[in-house]
């Protein structure tokens, strides 16, 4: 059921009561009060609820169908649109590109920084233990909607401001590339399924009783060297994982 978040009645030169509208509606969406595939009420009964004219109400669903949150269907009604993204796991995965392919946009963000003793990342990244490594725990959202939680380590003695790099770029890619690593890839890529953790499942915003999708990955420089090594829990309904088989 939908539930307002703010009261459009209280706008401000900056936020008019269109924007504020669509913000109710986009928070009822990205949190799951809304399911994917459920059709709006109409304008007339939206309008009433909100207290505002048609029009108003035209300008914040349009705003939201713009952003890839409902689709208009002519005849039919207005629905809130389903997020499933194709992501494919292949030697030079990128969260960017494979969003951006599926027409989408992402927005990455570091939740926590720590720098640790390797411990069971040891192998993969082929270091000594004890060893420091930066450890990084990032969440990525579409629309709004969180579809992925991260957590990757990358050797302290080559990466030591890999936090800091990511944050001023908003990239992994592109802190790893600061940092003078041109280019990597991975060297494998794991997959399995599992429940979430209570503070796994409300970070992705999700119940704790929705399976998550888990990828354990290492990542190599050029040279053939690990850089990187972590997992990432990507939200089940909402990812579906391909493997490319590049050449």
């Amino acid at each position: 059921m939908l539930q307002g978040v703010v009261d459009p009645r209280s706008h401000t030169a900056e936020s008019p009561r269109w924007a504020r509208i669509a913000a109710a509606l986009r928070e009822d969406i990205a949190s799951g009060r809304v399911a994917a595939g459920t059709r709006l009420p109409n304008e007339t009964r939206l309008a009433e609820r909100f207290d505002v004219n048609r029009h108003t109400l035209r300008q914040a669903v349009r705003q939201l169908a713009h952003e890839g949150h409902l689709r208009v269907v002519q005849g039919r009604g207005t629905f809130v649109r389903a997020l499933v993204l194709d992501y494919a796991l292949k030697r030079r995965t990128r969260l960017t590109e494979n969003v951006a392919q599926a027409g989408e946009h992402a927005q990455r963000e570091l939740l926590q920084h720590r720098c640790v003793d390797v411990g069971e990342w040891a192998e993969a990244l082929r270091l000594p233990s004890p060893a420091a490594v930066e450890m990084l725990h990032t969440r990525a959202c579409v629309r709004g909607r969180p579809i992925g939680l991260s957590t990757t380590v990358y050797p302290s003695v080559r990466l030591a401001g890999i936090a800091q790099a990511f944050v001023a770029t908003g990239s992994i890619t592109a802190a790893l590339r600061a940092l003078g690593v041109a280019d990597y890839q991975r060297a494998s890529s794991t997959v399995s399924c599992r429940l979430p953790s209570t503070d796994e499942a409300d970070l992705l915003a999700r119940a704790a009783t929705e399976p998550v999708l888990v990828v354990q990955f290492v990542s190599v420089d050029e040279t053939g060297v690990p850089i990187e090594a972590g997992r990432t829990l990507f939200a089940a309904d909402a990812v579906q994982l391909r493997v490319s088989h590049d050449r």
